[in-house]
């Protein structure tokens, strides 16, 4: 009998990851997929899924408005998630039936909710973690899966159990699971790559990334911390000229800031970046950030040697920065400083900007 897999999907790149884990270690498996309203036009994408997705069903699910839940009722969620589980899973995820794999991606609520649910339909349900970039490798993740703090175990006790972890570089990561940890290879089979590129409608992609200078907003306006990101683009702009900046803004950010600022922004949200870079050679272009791991993902994931300048050093507010991850960055970065830069100075930048547009361009 065919397995059954149920995996959930909260941004664009967790869906890429998803996939290659289906088909690496998954190929006889019927799988269904869950896309959350976490990310924008999820609508959009969960209609075109439904058309290409070869696995099974996908549904959608409504995740935001259990994160908007009141603190009574998330404790009141949690007392039915033991007492009756399956219950509590039936009102917030409309899955049928039974399944033997669940994988996933965040350690949230919702997903808690699913195991909970999931396994008091088969006891033998395994749970299983894929990785979501950078912050999966770092103790962001690892002290939420290992925390012993009652509020944390009290919420994510069934989460923490996670009994895999899929991970492109396993080599590098930087806590201590107690499951064991299996490899995800760089290169998609051709096969895969058209499928993603059905869900995502690559064809019809209104975006052109050709620009010399490629610059990557990161989530925290979504998570209101202000970082300063759009000065520091403005000064970059001052360096290079803002008509020679291209802006791939974060697709849960609630606004389009660059834009707003007069700079060139991608139209197209919802096709996940390391899609582009699959299709995309990015010889002639310097990627900058704060400190995304899109700008690292093309290298460390598909073996693409790009180069990236990183600015956190030169934020004026550190302490608002996520360093845990940052930690993690500039140790993979830090094997290959022909390709990945970290301005101590503006003047220092300016100089590497100067130097990179005249060997990029050569």
């Amino acid at each position: 009998m065919r397995k059954r897999v149920l995996v959930i999907c909260c941004t664009p790149y967790q869906l890429l990851v998803a996939v290659q884990v289906l088909a690496t270690y998954y190929p006889d498996a019927q799988a269904d997929l869950l896309i959350s309203d976490q990310m924008n036009g999820a609508r959009s994408l969960w209609e075109s899924a439904r058309k290409a997705w070869p696995y099974g069903d996908v549904l959608f699910v409504e995740e935001k408005k259990l994160n908007r839940l009141a603190r009574g009722k998330t404790v009141g969620n949690i007392c039915q998630g033991l007492l009756a589980p399956e219950k509590l899973l039936q009102r917030f995820v409309p899955v049928q039936g039974s399944y033997d794999v669940f994988l996933f991606s965040n350690i949230s609520l919702l997903n808690q909710y699913l195991i909970l649910g999931l396994r008091r339909r088969n006891p033998q349900l395994v749970w299983q973690l894929f990785e979501d970039g950078a912050e999966t490798y770092s103790p962001l993740v690892g002290n939420l899966v290992q925390s012993s703090s009652w509020k944390v175990k009290l919420q994510l006790y069934q989460v923490q159990k996670v009994q895999a972890l899929y991970l492109f570089h396993p080599e590098t990561l930087d806590w201590t699971p107690a499951c064991p940890v299996y490899k995800l290879s760089p290169t998609y089979a051709p096969e895969t790559l058209e499928l993603l590129n059905a869900i995502f409608s690559y064809d019809r992609l209104p975006d052109r990334y050709d620009q010399p200078f490629l610059f990557f907003e990161e989530s925290y306006p979504c998570d209101q911390v202000d970082i300063g990101d759009v000065a520091l683009v403005d000064r970059i702009a001052g360096l290079v000229g803002k008509e020679n900046i291209f802006v791939k803004t974060h697709p849960r950010n609630p606004e389009n800031r660059f834009q707003q600022a007069g700079y060139a922004t991608n139209a197209s949200t919802a096709v996940p970046w390391e899609l582009i870079v699959l299709n995309h050679s990015f010889s002639h272009t310097l990627f900058i950030t704060v400190g995304s791991s899109a700008a690292t993902n093309p290298y460390w994931v598909f073996g693409k040697p790009v180069r990236a300048l990183f600015l956190c050093d030169l934020v004026e507010h550190p302490e608002r920065l996520r360093h845990q991850v940052l930690v993690q960055t500039r140790k993979l970065c830090a094997a290959r400083p022909d390709l990945f830069f970290f301005p101590q100075t503006w003047e220092e930048c300016a100089a590497l900007l100067a130097q990179q547009r005249k060997e990029l361009s050569a």
